[in-house]
């Protein structure tokens, strides 16, 4: 690139900063931040989901139930039908265990077993495949003796 280019596209660089800095300034403060802190509270959720997996296939007959007390998503550990733990762990306020279990559709429950054959079809629906090429046609077995018959006839030395 040379000088005089490059000099174009620092002074429009510039001048577009100046003219709208203040705008992307506010539509960071306004959107960005809370994408930002939803995006993180997804991960800690998705956390705390692999490590009620992870406890439900240490136990007996394990398997984790998803129930949401004031609207926020919790993952109850359930051993049979007694509830063990909760991840994240119960903040004040939150009902006691066997009462966040006592409502729910025990049939809704996931066992760890059920959970990784889940995400493996997930992985596998969401595996990135190289398209295929088209095949060529097949050479014909009169063309690979060199007997085609529209072949032109070899020159008369």
């Amino acid at each position: 690139m040379d000088a005089g280019r490059a000099a174009r596209i620092a002074k429009r660089s510039a001048t577009l900063a100046v003219k709208y800095g203040p705008q992307a300034k506010l539509a960071w403060d306004n959107g960005g931040r809370k994408a930002a802190d939803a995006a993180a509270a997804r991960v800690t959720l998705a956390r705390h989901r692999r490590h009620a997996f992870t406890e439900a296939d240490t136990l007996k007959d394990g398997s984790v139930l998803r129930v949401a007390p004031g609207g926020v998503a919790a993952y109850v550990v359930l051993s049979g039908d007694d509830p063990v733990s909760v991840h994240p762990p119960a903040a004040e306020g939150t009902p006691p265990l066997a009462e966040l279990v006592a409502r729910a559709d025990l049939d809704k429950r996931v066992t760890p077993e059920q959970e990784r054959t889940r995400r493996a079809a997930r992985r596998e629906r969401l595996r990135p495949r190289r398209p295929r090429r088209p095949r060529r046609p097949a050479p014909d077995s009169a063309t690979r003796s060199g007997s085609d018959p529209q072949a032109l006839p070899p020159p008369d030395a």
